[in-house]
C-alpha cells in the first residue's frame, strides 16, 4: 500500500501500478481461473471434515501428509464415478450402434398400434421411424458409413473431455496446496480485505464461505435424491441396470440439467427394444423430477443456507451457471448473498424517518 507521506500523485499512480498487476495475473492466468475457483469451493465445503483427518496425523509432517492423503481422496471421490460411468456409457454407447446398425439393415422394430392411430401425430411419428431407422438409414450395401458430423462431434467431445481432466488436474494441485497452508491462508485472507475494505467486511465474507457450504449441501443432497428417485423409475420399467442407471443419474445430477443425458439414454435404449410405453415414463418422470429438484428443492437449500429468498436463491443458481459455467452453481448463490449482504448492512445504517403527519 502507497506510505501515509506519499503525495497525491503518487499515491495515484501507484494504485494504478498495483491494478495493472492485478490485470495482467488475472489475465495471465485466466485458463486457470476456474481451477483455481474449484479448488477454493472444494475446500470451504470439506473445511469440517479436513479438520477431523487432520486430527489423526501427527509428527512434524502432519501437515503434509494430511493434506495429500486427503486431496488423494478427494481425487478418488470425483475420478472413480466418471471413470466407471465412462466405461459403462462406452459399452453402451457400443451396444447402441450395433443396435441401430441393425434396424438399419433389418427394418426397424414396429410401432405400438394405438401410437400409429393418434390423429396427426401416428403418421408423423412412423414417417420419422422408417427415416432414421428404417432400411437405407445411413446404410449402403449392408455397411453403415460414418458421419462426418459425428465424427466432428466426436473430436469435440474429446477436446472439452481433455480439456476437462487437465483442469480436474489443476484443481487437485491447487487444493493440496490450499490444505497445506490454510492456517495461513486463513489469517492472510481476511487481513487483507480489512485492510482494503475495513472490519465490516468480516460479515460479508462470513456470508459467501455460508453460500458456497449451502450450495455444496444443496447439490450433493439433491443428487441423491434425483439418482434414488429414478433408480425406482428404472426398476418400475424394466430399465436395463436400473441400480447402475440411478448411480450414474445421481453423478451426473451434480452438474445442472445434466441428468437428462443419462436418463435420455435409457429411454432410447427402452424404445430400441420396442419399449415405448415404458421409455415414454421415464423421460416424462426424469424431466419431472429433474424440474422439481432445479427449480424448487435446490434453491431452497441453498437460500435456506445462504440466508437468500427463494427468487434470489433461483436466479444464483440459473444466472451463475450461465455466466460462470458449472462452477457457477457456487458463485452464483455466494455473489448474491454478497450483494444482499451490503443491501441489509446499508438499510439497517440508515435512519428510517417518521412518515409526515397527515
Amino acid at each position: 500500500m502507497p506510505p501515509q507521506n506519499a503525495t497525491t500523485a503518487q499515491k495515484s499512480a501507484q494504485y494504478v501500478l498495483i491494478g495493472a498487476l492485478v490485470l495482467a495475473g488475472a489475465w495471465m492466468l485466466r485458463h486457470f481461473i476456474p481451477a483455481l475457483c474449484w479448488a477454493v469451493v472444494l475446500a470451504i465445503a470439506t473445511a469440517s471434515v479436513y479438520d477431523r483427518w487432520l486430527v489423526k496425523f501427527r509428527g512434524k509432517r502432519r501437515d503434509v501428509w494430511a493434506a495429500l492423503t486427503f486431496t488423494v481422496i478427494i481425487g478418488a471421490v470425483l475420478l472413480v464415478p466418471l471413470i466407471y460411468g465412462g466405461v459403462v456409457a462406452g459399452r453402451e454407447a457400443i451396444s447402441l450402434a450395433h443396435e441401430f446398425a441393425a434396424s438399419a439393415g433389418n427394418g426397424p422394430p414396429p410401432l405400438p398400434s394405438w401410437l400409429v392411430q393418434v390423429p396427426w401425430v401416428g403418421r408423423w411419428a412412423r414417417d420419422n421411424w422408417i427415416e432414421y431407422f428404417g432400411p437405407g438409414a445411413g446404410a449402403a450395401g449392408g455397411h453403415v458409413h460414418a458421419n462426418p458430423a459425428l465424427i466432428e462431434w466426436t473430436r469435440v467431445v474429446g477436446m472439452q473431455v481433455a480439456r476437462r481432466i487437465v483442469t480436474l488436474a489443476f484443481t487437485l494441485l491447487t487444493l493440496f496446496f490450499v490444505y497445506l497452508n490454510r492456517d495461513r491462508l486463513s489469517i492472510y485472507v481476511p487481513k487483507m480485505f480489512r485492510g482494503i475494505f475495513g472490519p465490516s467486511v468480516d460479515r460479508l465474507l462470513r456470508r459467501v464461505v455460508s453460500a458456497i457450504r449451502a450450495a455444496v449441501d444443496g447439490i450433493v443432497f439433491v443428487a441423491v435424491g434425483e439418482g434414488a428417485i429414478m433408480c425406482g423409475v428404472y426398476a418400475l420399467a424394466h430399465a436395463p441396470h436400473p441400480i447402475l442407471s440411478g448411480v450414474l443419474t445421481g453423478v451426473f445430477a451434480l452438474i445442472p440439467f445434466a441428468a437428462p443425458l443419462v436418463f435420455g439414454t435409457i429411454a432410447l435404449v427402452l424404445v430400441l427394444r420396442g419399449s415405448i410405453a415404458a421409455a415414454i415414463v421415464v423421460a416424462v418422470a426424469g424431466m419431472l423430477v429433474l424440474f422439481i429438484a432445479d427449480h424448487f428443492v435446490r434453491p431452497v437449500i441453498i437460500g435456506e443456507g445462504a440466508k437468500l429468498p427463494f427468487l434470489w436463491a433461483l436466479l444464483a443458481i440459473l444466472g451463475g451457471v450461465e455466466s460462470f459455467g458449472l462452477v457457477g452453481i457456487f458463485i452464483g448463490p455466494a455473489l448474491m448473498a454478497a450483494l444482499l449482504s451490503l443491501w441489509r448492512g446499508w438499510v439497517e445504517e440508515i435512519p428510517t424517518e417518521p412518515p409526515p403527519p397527515g
